[in-house]
């Protein structure tokens, strides 16, 4: 670790954005680099910072502060800008840093260059969250030691110091976390891909092209894992040196983990095939979920975990929270946060889940994404009626009606302001005989909630205090 930091010791530091993986980034390098100048770079004001971050901040007299409005102005002036998640690589300060020798990297980056144990990446547009977590369980489970990081849990360097060369590190990465990445994990797993980021990435070529990294620098003692029905998966699959173990819904020829006669199977190296579990004893609702175990169970295999113990640690997995969560079943009526559905395809996949009678609430923040299949499949669904937030709600109502055409009936579409005001919308629009509740977005949360835990914590409270006879 000491030689990789020691090309820093000399280097002016910046670090751009203080969320999250910014603020660990500081923390890291100080507890390391404990004489080095350090710069921090935010948008917000210096009071807009919790009270714990003023008080580190102004103790630290060795660190330059770039706050406020004019934040980017002094970034040339520095050799290394550790770029938070979020903020654009495209902007042309940041631009003009890197045309004038800066290099940008980033909390993913540096993690990957110190960490010693093996790395276990999952990438995907929707279900990487669940994938990276059933993995570590299944991995946990077996008594390894590992550690779950990323996207999904504390930002990777978090845990840095407590890793060893026997530590698997399950990474769930975004594509924020992989576009500055120069190298790739020892396993990828790469899940489902499609358009998402629109309002950051400039095309969804430029979006797949950031989610490549994680097996571009593949080498041929690593491991990439896929199921090749999903073109965008397999084209970045494609670009691994390394060993290919596919999975899929049916029996292919070549999948090494798939589902047969209403079970997961696992097929060894010598060939001979396991049954794990049957899919009606997993504890994720939908035939989505599938696709998301199915790695766990590779990449058990791969770390000798015996194929009984794999099933027994799939079905105590409890399911991650706000993704297609049952919060509470009350009068015939079932109430579910999906919160984390930020995608209309996301939307569409826990529509498929419910033969009874639905009540969507949906809409968000605006990423510029297509809700024309959307509007179809809630046409063709039983969905009864929709409340919806602005501005996307506004576009997917739009859709409804034009998919609708003058001959089909159209559900009840109302608007609300709050997730208060949006349960209380929804709950005239159950049938008395009993449906389902279903806040599933298929949209950002950003703007009228902190964030899509904030989201769904709302609509849980709400749900919670219903008065519904």
């Amino acid at each position: 670790m000491k030689d990789s930091l020691s090309n820093l010791t000399n280097q002016k530091i910046l670090i751009l954005g203080l969320g999250n993986e910014g603020w660990s980034t500081y923390r890291f390098l100080r507890r390391q680099l404990p004489d080095n100048q350090l710069a921090v770079a935010d948008q917000r004001d210096f009071k807009e910072f919790a009270f714990q971050q003023q008080t580190s901040l102004q103790q630290d007299a060795k660190l330059t502060l770039f706050l406020g409005k004019q934040y980017l102005k002094k970034i040339t002036n520095y050799s290394v800008i550790f770029k938070a998640p979020g903020i654009p690589k495209s902007k042309p300060e940041i631009k003009h840093a890197v045309d004038n020798g800066a290099q940008l990297t980033s909390n993913t980056q540096l993690f990957f260059e110190l960490c010693p144990g093996q790395i276990i990446g999952v990438t995907g547009t929707k279900g990487k969250s669940t994938t990276a977590a059933v993995i570590h369980h299944v991995l946990k489970t077996h008594g390894l030691d590992a550690h779950l990081v990323g996207n999904i849990g504390q930002p990777a360097l978090d845990f840095l110091e407590k890793i060893n060369q026997a530590t698997l590190v399950v990474f769930e990465l975004s594509s924020h976390q992989l576009e500055t990445l120069t190298m790739s994990p020892h396993i990828a797993v790469v899940q489902n891909i499609s358009s998402e980021h629109l309002d950051y990435y400039s095309s969804t070529e430029e979006y797949q092209t950031a989610k490549s990294a994680i097996t571009r620098y593949q080498t041929t003692d690593d491991i990439v894992i896929y199921n090749p029905a999903f073109s965008v998966a397999a084209q970045i699959a494609s670009l691994s040196s390394g060993k290919h173990l596919r999975h899929s819904l049916d029996e292919g020829p070549e999948s090494v983990a798939f589902i047969r006669q209403g079970s997961i199977v696992y097929k060894g190296p010598q060939g001979k095939a396991y049954e794990i579990i049957q899919t009606n004893k997993l504890p994720l609702i939908g035939k989505h979920n599938w696709h998301n175990v199915l790695p766990a169970v590779i990449i058990g295999g791969l770390f000798n975990v015996e194929p009984d113990e794999i099933g027994q640690a799939l079905s105590n997995f409890k399911p991650l929270p706000h993704r297609l969560e049952l919060v509470l079943e009350k009068n015939s009526v079932r109430y579910f946060d999906d919160s984390l559905s930020t995608l209309p395809d996301a939307t569409i996949q826990a529509l498929e889940n419910f033969t009874e009678p639905v009540v969507l609430i949906a809409g968000g923040y605006e990423r510029h994404q297509d809700f024309t299949q959307l509007a179809t499949v809630i046409l063709e669904k039983n969905v009864v009626g929709l409340v919806l937030f602005h501005p996307t709600g506004q576009r997917l109502a739009e859709a409804i009606k034009q998919a609708a055409g003058p001959h089909h009936a159209l559900p009840t579409i109302k608007f609300a302001e709050t997730m208060a005001e949006a349960v209380e919308k929804a709950h005239p629009m159950v049938p008395s005989t009993g449906g389902v509740m279903l806040m599933s977005p298929g949209s950002a949360s950003f703007g009228r909630f902190k964030d899509y835990q904030d989201r769904g914590e709302q609509f849980q409270a709400a749900v919670k205090k219903t008065k519904k006879q």
